[in-house]
Protein backbone atom coordinates (compact mmCIF):
# COMPACT_ATOMS: atom_id res chain seq x y z
CA UNK A 1 0.00 0.00 0.00
CA UNK A 2 2.80 2.41 0.95
CA UNK A 3 4.57 1.74 -2.34
CA UNK A 4 1.34 2.33 -4.22
CA UNK A 5 0.79 5.65 -2.49
CA UNK A 6 4.36 6.71 -3.26
CA UNK A 7 3.94 5.90 -6.94
CA UNK A 8 0.68 7.87 -7.05
CA UNK A 9 2.38 10.87 -5.44
CA UNK A 10 5.28 10.92 -7.88
CA UNK A 11 5.29 12.31 -11.40
CA UNK A 12 6.87 10.09 -14.06
CA UNK A 13 9.96 11.30 -15.86
CA UNK A 14 9.84 11.26 -19.61
CA UNK A 15 12.10 8.48 -20.96
CA UNK A 16 15.16 9.81 -22.77
CA UNK A 17 14.97 9.56 -26.58
CA UNK A 18 17.83 7.57 -28.06
CA UNK A 19 18.94 7.10 -31.67
CA UNK A 20 17.01 4.39 -33.47
CA UNK A 21 19.36 1.42 -33.86
CA UNK A 22 17.65 0.43 -37.10
CA UNK A 23 19.13 -1.07 -40.22
CA UNK A 24 19.76 2.34 -41.75
CA UNK A 25 22.88 3.70 -39.97
CA UNK A 26 21.91 7.24 -40.97
CA UNK A 27 18.50 7.03 -39.31
CA UNK A 28 18.54 9.16 -36.16
CA UNK A 29 14.79 9.09 -35.55
CA UNK A 30 14.31 9.01 -31.75
CA UNK A 31 12.83 5.87 -30.32
CA UNK A 32 11.45 5.71 -26.79
CA UNK A 33 13.02 2.99 -24.64
CA UNK A 34 10.74 2.47 -21.64
CA UNK A 35 12.12 2.05 -18.15
CA UNK A 36 11.98 -1.48 -16.71
CA UNK A 37 8.84 -2.56 -14.93
CA UNK A 38 8.95 -1.62 -11.25
CA UNK A 39 10.84 1.65 -11.74
CA UNK A 40 9.97 4.16 -9.01
CA UNK A 41 9.76 7.84 -9.93
CA UNK A 42 10.32 10.82 -7.64
CA UNK A 43 9.11 14.42 -7.79
CA UNK A 44 11.60 17.26 -7.51
CA UNK A 45 10.79 20.30 -5.36
CA UNK A 46 11.74 23.98 -5.58
CA UNK A 47 11.48 24.38 -1.81
CA UNK A 48 14.18 26.34 -0.04
CA UNK A 49 15.57 24.38 2.90
CA UNK A 50 18.69 24.16 5.04
CA UNK A 51 21.48 21.82 4.03
CA UNK A 52 25.00 21.49 5.47
CA UNK A 53 28.15 22.95 3.91
CA UNK A 54 26.52 25.14 1.29
CA UNK A 55 24.52 28.32 0.73
CA UNK A 56 24.52 31.83 2.14
CA UNK A 57 26.61 32.55 5.22
CA UNK A 58 26.52 35.04 8.08
CA UNK A 59 29.76 36.92 8.78
CA UNK A 60 30.77 37.84 12.33
CA UNK A 61 33.90 39.68 13.51
CA UNK A 62 35.70 38.70 16.71
CA UNK A 63 38.16 41.39 17.78
CA UNK A 64 41.03 41.10 20.21
CA UNK A 65 39.71 44.08 22.19
CA UNK A 66 36.18 42.68 22.71
CA UNK A 67 36.68 39.25 24.25
CA UNK A 68 33.17 39.25 25.69
CA UNK A 69 31.60 38.92 22.23
CA UNK A 70 30.77 35.27 21.49
CA UNK A 71 28.67 33.22 19.11
CA UNK A 72 25.30 32.41 20.71
CA UNK A 73 23.25 29.26 20.27
CA UNK A 74 20.11 31.31 19.69
CA UNK A 75 21.71 33.10 16.72
CA UNK A 76 22.79 29.82 15.13
CA UNK A 77 19.41 28.20 15.58
CA UNK A 78 17.60 31.28 14.29
CA UNK A 79 19.77 31.34 11.16
CA UNK A 80 18.91 27.71 10.40
CA UNK A 81 15.20 28.02 11.06
CA UNK A 82 14.43 31.45 9.62
CA UNK A 83 17.01 31.91 6.86
CA UNK A 84 18.04 28.35 5.92
CA UNK A 85 21.65 29.23 6.79
CA UNK A 86 24.09 26.66 8.17
CA UNK A 87 27.37 28.49 7.51
CA UNK A 88 29.09 31.24 9.51
CA UNK A 89 32.19 33.14 8.45
CA UNK A 90 34.00 33.81 11.71
CA UNK A 91 36.67 36.46 11.12
CA UNK A 92 39.15 36.63 14.00
CA UNK A 93 41.12 39.89 14.15
CA UNK A 94 44.22 39.96 16.34
CA UNK A 95 45.40 43.57 16.16
CA UNK A 96 46.55 43.48 19.78
CA UNK A 97 48.75 40.41 19.25
CA UNK A 98 50.79 41.45 16.21
CA UNK A 99 54.03 40.98 18.13
CA UNK A 100 52.97 38.78 21.04
CA UNK A 101 51.38 35.44 21.80
CA UNK A 102 47.62 35.00 21.52
CA UNK A 103 46.32 35.00 25.12
CA UNK A 104 44.43 32.01 26.42
CA UNK A 105 41.21 34.02 26.76
CA UNK A 106 41.15 34.59 23.00
CA UNK A 107 41.78 30.90 22.30
CA UNK A 108 39.07 29.95 24.79
CA UNK A 109 36.57 32.12 22.94
CA UNK A 110 37.40 30.37 19.68
CA UNK A 111 36.91 27.03 21.43
CA UNK A 112 33.55 28.15 22.81
CA UNK A 113 32.36 29.49 19.46
CA UNK A 114 33.11 26.22 17.70
CA UNK A 115 31.28 24.24 20.38
CA UNK A 116 28.27 26.51 19.90
CA UNK A 117 28.26 25.98 16.14
CA UNK A 118 28.33 22.22 16.67
CA UNK A 119 25.43 22.34 19.11
CA UNK A 120 23.40 24.51 16.73
CA UNK A 121 23.99 22.43 13.62
CA UNK A 122 26.28 24.80 11.72
CA UNK A 123 29.84 24.94 10.38
CA UNK A 124 32.49 27.64 10.19
CA UNK A 125 34.37 29.36 7.42
CA UNK A 126 37.41 30.60 9.34
CA UNK A 127 39.72 33.54 8.72
CA UNK A 128 42.46 34.84 11.00
CA UNK A 129 44.09 38.21 10.36
CA UNK A 130 45.14 41.37 12.13
CA UNK A 131 43.58 44.56 10.69
CA UNK A 132 40.45 45.43 8.72
CA UNK A 133 41.40 48.92 7.61
CA UNK A 134 44.11 49.92 5.15
CA UNK A 135 44.55 53.39 6.56
CA UNK A 136 48.11 54.58 7.03
CA UNK A 137 47.51 55.18 10.74
CA UNK A 138 46.49 51.52 11.10
CA UNK A 139 49.96 50.24 10.23
CA UNK A 140 51.39 47.70 10.76
CA UNK A 141 48.67 45.90 8.83
CA UNK A 142 49.90 42.42 9.68
CA UNK A 143 52.44 40.45 11.72
CA UNK A 144 55.86 39.30 10.61
CA UNK A 145 56.10 35.80 9.10
CA UNK A 146 57.68 34.58 12.34
CA UNK A 147 54.83 35.86 14.51
CA UNK A 148 52.18 34.65 12.06
CA UNK A 149 53.62 31.14 12.21
CA UNK A 150 53.74 31.30 16.00
CA UNK A 151 50.05 32.23 16.05
CA UNK A 152 49.24 29.35 13.70
CA UNK A 153 51.13 27.06 16.09
CA UNK A 154 48.93 28.26 18.96
CA UNK A 155 45.75 27.77 16.95
CA UNK A 156 46.66 24.33 15.61
CA UNK A 157 45.34 22.17 18.48
CA UNK A 158 42.00 24.00 18.35
CA UNK A 159 41.75 23.64 14.59
CA UNK A 160 42.39 19.91 14.91
CA UNK A 161 39.94 19.58 17.81
CA UNK A 162 37.12 21.20 15.85
CA UNK A 163 37.82 19.70 12.43
CA UNK A 164 34.29 18.33 12.25
CA UNK A 165 32.65 21.78 12.21
CA UNK A 166 35.21 23.51 10.00
CA UNK A 167 33.85 23.95 6.49
CA UNK A 168 37.03 25.57 5.19
CA UNK A 169 39.75 28.00 6.26
CA UNK A 170 40.52 31.16 4.30
CA UNK A 171 44.26 31.78 4.09
CA UNK A 172 44.25 35.05 6.05
CA UNK A 173 47.20 36.15 8.26
CA UNK A 174 48.79 38.24 5.49
CA UNK A 175 47.53 41.72 4.63
CA UNK A 176 44.53 43.80 5.61
CA UNK A 177 41.43 41.60 5.99
CA UNK A 178 43.77 38.64 5.49
CA UNK A 179 43.42 39.09 1.71
CA UNK A 180 47.19 39.10 0.96
CA UNK A 181 47.19 42.55 -0.70
CA UNK A 182 47.75 45.58 1.56
CA UNK A 183 50.68 44.37 3.66
CA UNK A 184 53.39 45.79 5.88
CA UNK A 185 55.65 42.76 6.37
CA UNK A 186 55.69 41.23 2.88
CA UNK A 187 56.38 42.70 -0.58
CA UNK A 188 53.10 44.31 -1.64
CA UNK A 189 51.68 43.14 -4.94
CA UNK A 190 54.96 41.94 -6.51
CA UNK A 191 54.88 41.15 -10.21
CA UNK A 192 57.41 38.30 -10.11
CA UNK A 193 57.04 34.88 -8.49
CA UNK A 194 60.15 35.51 -6.37
CA UNK A 195 58.40 38.35 -4.60
CA UNK A 196 56.03 35.89 -2.92
CA UNK A 197 58.75 33.70 -1.41
CA UNK A 198 58.30 35.02 2.14
CA UNK A 199 54.59 34.18 2.06
CA UNK A 200 54.92 30.50 1.25
CA UNK A 201 56.25 29.36 4.68
CA UNK A 202 53.20 30.91 6.34
CA UNK A 203 50.86 29.18 3.91
CA UNK A 204 52.69 25.87 4.33
CA UNK A 205 52.52 26.13 8.12
CA UNK A 206 48.79 26.76 7.88
CA UNK A 207 48.50 23.64 5.72
CA UNK A 208 49.91 21.49 8.50
CA UNK A 209 47.76 23.16 11.19
CA UNK A 210 44.44 22.82 9.36
CA UNK A 211 43.05 19.26 9.30
CA UNK A 212 44.21 17.46 6.16
CA UNK A 213 40.65 16.87 4.94
CA UNK A 214 39.84 20.59 4.82
CA UNK A 215 40.65 23.08 2.06
CA UNK A 216 42.35 26.47 2.40
CA UNK A 217 40.91 29.29 0.29
CA UNK A 218 43.05 32.04 -1.27
CA UNK A 219 41.83 35.44 -2.42
CA UNK A 220 43.13 35.26 -6.01
CA UNK A 221 43.96 32.41 -8.40
CA UNK A 222 47.44 33.82 -8.95
CA UNK A 223 48.57 32.69 -5.48
CA UNK A 224 48.03 29.01 -6.20
CA UNK A 225 49.39 29.35 -9.73
CA UNK A 226 52.53 31.18 -8.55
CA UNK A 227 53.14 28.66 -5.78
CA UNK A 228 52.91 25.70 -8.16
CA UNK A 229 55.18 27.38 -10.69
CA UNK A 230 57.79 28.45 -8.15
CA UNK A 231 57.90 24.93 -6.69
CA UNK A 232 58.44 23.21 -10.02
CA UNK A 233 54.92 21.88 -10.42
CA UNK A 234 52.77 22.05 -13.51
CA UNK A 235 50.41 25.03 -13.43
CA UNK A 236 47.31 23.13 -14.46
CA UNK A 237 43.87 22.74 -12.89
CA UNK A 238 43.10 19.70 -10.81
CA UNK A 239 41.99 16.49 -12.46
CA UNK A 240 39.55 14.01 -10.94
CA UNK A 241 42.47 11.69 -10.18
CA UNK A 242 44.32 14.44 -8.26
CA UNK A 243 41.29 15.72 -6.37
CA UNK A 244 40.69 15.36 -2.62
CA UNK A 245 44.22 14.26 -1.82
CA UNK A 246 46.27 15.74 1.09
CA UNK A 247 48.35 17.82 -1.33
CA UNK A 248 48.71 21.56 -1.77
CA UNK A 249 47.37 21.30 -5.30
CA UNK A 250 44.22 19.53 -4.11
CA UNK A 251 43.69 21.56 -0.91
CA UNK A 252 44.28 25.12 -2.10
CA UNK A 253 40.92 26.61 -3.09
CA UNK A 254 39.60 30.13 -3.72
CA UNK A 255 37.42 32.92 -2.40
CA UNK A 256 36.36 35.95 -4.41
CA UNK A 257 35.34 38.90 -2.21
CA UNK A 258 34.58 41.23 -5.11
CA UNK A 259 32.32 38.93 -7.08
CA UNK A 260 30.80 40.42 -10.29
CA UNK A 261 32.09 43.85 -9.27
CA UNK A 262 34.04 44.79 -12.43
CA UNK A 263 35.45 43.16 -15.54
CA UNK A 264 38.31 41.82 -13.36
CA UNK A 265 36.31 41.54 -10.13
CA UNK A 266 38.43 44.44 -8.81
CA UNK A 267 41.77 42.76 -9.42
CA UNK A 268 40.74 39.21 -8.55
CA UNK A 269 41.74 38.23 -12.09
CA UNK A 270 44.64 39.64 -14.08
CA UNK A 271 44.11 37.73 -17.32
CA UNK A 272 42.04 35.04 -19.04
CA UNK A 273 44.51 32.34 -18.01
CA UNK A 274 43.68 32.92 -14.35
CA UNK A 275 39.95 32.89 -15.10
CA UNK A 276 40.20 29.61 -16.96
CA UNK A 277 42.33 28.11 -14.19
CA UNK A 278 39.70 28.84 -11.55
CA UNK A 279 36.86 27.77 -13.83
CA UNK A 280 38.41 24.31 -14.15
CA UNK A 281 40.07 24.00 -10.73
CA UNK A 282 36.85 24.77 -8.84
CA UNK A 283 35.24 21.59 -10.11
CA UNK A 284 37.10 19.97 -7.20
CA UNK A 285 37.89 22.91 -4.91
CA UNK A 286 35.74 25.36 -3.01
CA UNK A 287 34.68 28.76 -4.31
CA UNK A 288 32.74 31.41 -2.41
CA UNK A 289 32.92 34.96 -1.13
CA UNK A 290 30.97 38.20 -1.32
CA UNK A 291 29.97 40.98 -3.71
CA UNK A 292 31.34 44.55 -3.59
CA UNK A 293 28.70 46.79 -5.13
CA UNK A 294 26.35 47.28 -8.05
CA UNK A 295 27.80 47.71 -11.51
CA UNK A 296 27.12 46.63 -15.08
CA UNK A 297 28.37 43.12 -14.25
CA UNK A 298 26.40 42.51 -11.04
CA UNK A 299 22.97 41.69 -12.47
CA UNK A 300 21.35 38.44 -11.44
CA UNK A 301 21.59 36.77 -14.84
CA UNK A 302 25.34 37.37 -15.09
CA UNK A 303 25.84 36.36 -11.44
CA UNK A 304 24.20 32.99 -12.11
CA UNK A 305 26.34 32.54 -15.21
CA UNK A 306 29.51 33.26 -13.20
CA UNK A 307 28.42 31.00 -10.33
CA UNK A 308 27.90 28.17 -12.78
CA UNK A 309 31.27 28.78 -14.42
CA UNK A 310 33.23 28.97 -11.16
CA UNK A 311 31.20 26.42 -9.16
CA UNK A 312 30.11 28.65 -6.29
CA UNK A 313 29.23 27.03 -2.97
CA UNK A 314 28.89 29.86 -0.45
CA UNK A 315 28.08 33.59 -0.44
CA UNK A 316 27.74 36.39 2.13
CA UNK A 317 24.10 37.06 3.04
CA UNK A 318 24.59 40.76 3.83
CA UNK A 319 27.22 42.29 1.55
CA UNK A 320 26.74 43.99 -0.73
CA UNK A 321 23.10 44.83 0.11
CA UNK A 322 22.52 46.75 -3.15
CA UNK A 323 23.56 43.73 -5.22
CA UNK A 324 21.52 41.28 -3.19
CA UNK A 325 18.58 43.64 -3.33
CA UNK A 326 18.80 43.87 -7.11
CA UNK A 327 18.76 40.07 -7.35
CA UNK A 328 15.63 39.98 -5.21
CA UNK A 329 13.89 42.54 -7.44
CA UNK A 330 14.88 40.73 -10.65
CA UNK A 331 13.74 37.36 -9.26
CA UNK A 332 17.18 35.74 -9.38
CA UNK A 333 17.75 35.56 -5.62
CA UNK A 334 15.61 32.44 -4.97
CA UNK A 335 17.41 30.64 -7.80
CA UNK A 336 20.79 31.51 -6.30
CA UNK A 337 19.63 30.43 -2.84
CA UNK A 338 18.61 27.04 -4.21
CA UNK A 339 21.66 26.47 -6.38
CA UNK A 340 24.60 27.61 -4.23
CA UNK A 341 26.71 24.51 -3.68
CA UNK A 342 25.12 21.14 -4.39
CA UNK A 343 21.41 20.39 -4.86
CA UNK A 344 20.70 16.71 -5.37
CA UNK A 345 17.34 15.38 -6.52
CA UNK A 346 16.37 11.78 -7.24
CA UNK A 347 14.78 11.07 -10.61
CA UNK A 348 14.06 7.36 -10.33
CA UNK A 349 15.11 4.08 -8.76
CA UNK A 350 15.05 0.43 -9.72
CA UNK A 351 15.28 -2.01 -6.82
CA UNK A 352 15.61 -5.76 -6.39
CA UNK A 353 12.15 -7.25 -6.65
CA UNK A 354 10.99 -9.57 -3.84
CA UNK A 355 14.27 -9.33 -1.85
CA UNK A 356 15.17 -12.24 0.41
CA UNK A 357 16.93 -12.20 3.76
CA UNK A 358 20.57 -13.19 3.55
CA UNK A 359 20.74 -12.49 -0.18
CA UNK A 360 21.94 -9.64 -2.38
CA UNK A 361 19.92 -6.45 -2.69
CA UNK A 362 20.54 -3.92 -5.46
CA UNK A 363 19.34 -0.34 -5.86
CA UNK A 364 20.03 1.55 -9.08
CA UNK A 365 19.20 5.19 -8.51
CA UNK A 366 19.31 8.08 -10.95
CA UNK A 367 19.86 11.55 -9.56
CA UNK A 368 20.93 14.94 -10.83
CA UNK A 369 22.76 17.89 -9.30
CA UNK A 370 21.15 21.22 -10.19
CA UNK A 371 23.50 23.16 -7.90
CA UNK A 372 26.50 25.21 -8.96
CA UNK A 373 28.99 22.77 -7.37
CA UNK A 374 29.55 19.36 -5.83
CA UNK A 375 30.24 18.90 -2.11
CA UNK A 376 33.84 19.75 -1.24
CA UNK A 377 34.14 17.68 1.93
CA UNK A 378 33.77 13.94 2.28
CA UNK A 379 30.27 12.59 2.75
CA UNK A 380 29.07 9.08 3.65
CA UNK A 381 26.42 7.20 1.68
CA UNK A 382 24.24 4.58 3.38
CA UNK A 383 21.25 2.39 2.59
CA UNK A 384 19.13 2.01 5.72
CA UNK A 385 16.27 -0.43 6.29
CA UNK A 386 13.89 0.41 9.16
CA UNK A 387 11.20 -2.06 10.22
CA UNK A 388 7.69 -0.62 9.93
CA UNK A 389 6.58 -2.55 13.03
CA UNK A 390 9.63 -1.87 15.19
CA UNK A 391 11.56 1.34 14.33
CA UNK A 392 14.40 0.22 16.61
CA UNK A 393 15.11 -2.60 14.16
CA UNK A 394 17.42 -0.94 11.68
CA UNK A 395 20.01 -2.25 9.25
CA UNK A 396 22.64 0.17 7.98
CA UNK A 397 24.67 -0.65 4.88
CA UNK A 398 27.55 1.77 4.05
CA UNK A 399 28.28 2.29 0.36
CA UNK A 400 31.45 3.06 -1.55
CA UNK A 401 29.99 6.06 -3.41
CA UNK A 402 31.61 9.51 -3.12
CA UNK A 403 29.15 12.43 -3.54
CA UNK A 404 32.07 14.79 -4.19
CA UNK A 405 31.98 13.40 -7.72
CA UNK A 406 28.25 13.97 -8.24
CA UNK A 407 29.09 16.94 -10.39
CA UNK A 408 27.15 20.15 -10.96
CA UNK A 409 24.79 20.06 -13.92
CA UNK A 410 25.09 16.31 -14.37
CA UNK A 411 22.74 13.36 -14.14
CA UNK A 412 24.25 10.25 -12.61
CA UNK A 413 23.24 6.61 -12.36
CA UNK A 414 24.46 5.15 -9.07
CA UNK A 415 24.54 1.46 -8.23
CA UNK A 416 24.11 0.70 -4.55
CA UNK A 417 23.87 -2.69 -2.95
CA UNK A 418 24.31 -4.93 0.05
CA UNK A 419 23.73 -8.43 1.37
CA UNK A 420 20.63 -8.35 3.54
CA UNK A 421 20.91 -9.58 7.10
CA UNK A 422 19.69 -13.16 7.51
CA UNK A 423 17.41 -12.12 10.41
CA UNK A 424 15.39 -9.66 8.33
CA UNK A 425 11.73 -10.47 7.77
CA UNK A 426 8.69 -8.40 6.92
CA UNK A 427 8.13 -4.82 5.81
CA UNK A 428 10.88 -2.19 5.91
CA UNK A 429 11.13 1.45 4.95
CA UNK A 430 14.18 1.94 2.75
CA UNK A 431 16.14 5.17 3.12
CA UNK A 432 19.14 6.83 1.50
CA UNK A 433 21.29 8.54 4.12
CA UNK A 434 24.05 11.07 3.34
CA UNK A 435 25.53 11.79 6.80
CA UNK A 436 28.65 13.64 7.87
CA UNK A 437 31.52 11.14 8.18
CA UNK A 438 32.77 12.54 11.50
CA UNK A 439 31.58 10.34 14.38
CA UNK A 440 30.61 13.44 16.38
CA UNK A 441 28.14 14.47 13.66
CA UNK A 442 27.26 11.23 11.90
CA UNK A 443 24.01 10.61 13.78
CA UNK A 444 22.96 14.26 13.92
CA UNK A 445 20.23 14.88 11.30
CA UNK A 446 21.19 18.56 11.12
CA UNK A 447 24.39 17.50 9.34
CA UNK A 448 22.82 15.06 6.85
CA UNK A 449 22.09 16.07 3.25
CA UNK A 450 18.45 16.49 2.33
CA UNK A 451 17.46 15.61 -1.22
CA UNK A 452 15.35 18.09 -3.19
CA UNK A 453 12.32 15.82 -3.55
CA UNK A 454 8.77 15.85 -2.26
CA UNK A 455 7.62 13.47 0.49
CA UNK A 456 11.11 12.16 1.14
CA UNK A 457 12.83 13.96 4.04
CA UNK A 458 12.62 12.54 7.57
CA UNK A 459 13.54 15.49 9.78
CA UNK A 460 13.90 13.37 12.90
CA UNK A 461 16.54 11.04 11.45
CA UNK A 462 18.02 12.95 8.51
CA UNK A 463 17.13 10.05 6.19
CA UNK A 464 15.69 10.34 2.66
CA UNK A 465 12.80 7.93 2.11
CA UNK A 466 12.97 5.81 -1.05
CA UNK A 467 10.17 3.27 -0.74
CA UNK A 468 8.85 0.40 1.38
CA UNK A 469 9.99 -3.16 0.64
CA UNK A 470 8.95 -6.54 1.94
CA UNK A 471 11.81 -8.89 2.75
CA UNK A 472 11.01 -12.60 2.55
Amino acid sequence: MALGLLLMACKPIEPTPTPNPGENPGDTTPVIIPDPEGTIYYTETDELFTNPERGFYIQTYYESDSLGKVCTLASVQSAREKSQISLFLHSYYMKDYIASDIPQEYLNRFDQNMNTLREGGAKAILRFSYKHTNGVKAKPWDATPEWAMRHIEQLEPYLKKHADVIYCVQAGFIGVWGEWYYTTNYPQNPSEDEGYATRWPVAERLMTAVPADRQICFRQPQFKMRYLRSHGEEVAPLTAEEAYQPTIKARWAGHNDCFVSSNSDVGTYHNDEEREFWAQDTKYTLMGGETCGECEYSGGENAIHEMEKYHWSYLCNSYHPDVLGSWAVSGHLPVIKRRLGYRFALDKALLTQAPKAGEAFQAEITLHNSGFAAPANKRDVELIFVSTTNPDEQYVYPQEEDPRFWMAGEKRVINLGCTLDAKMKGEYKLYLNLPDPYASLHNNPLYSIRLANENMWDEATGYNYLTTVTVE
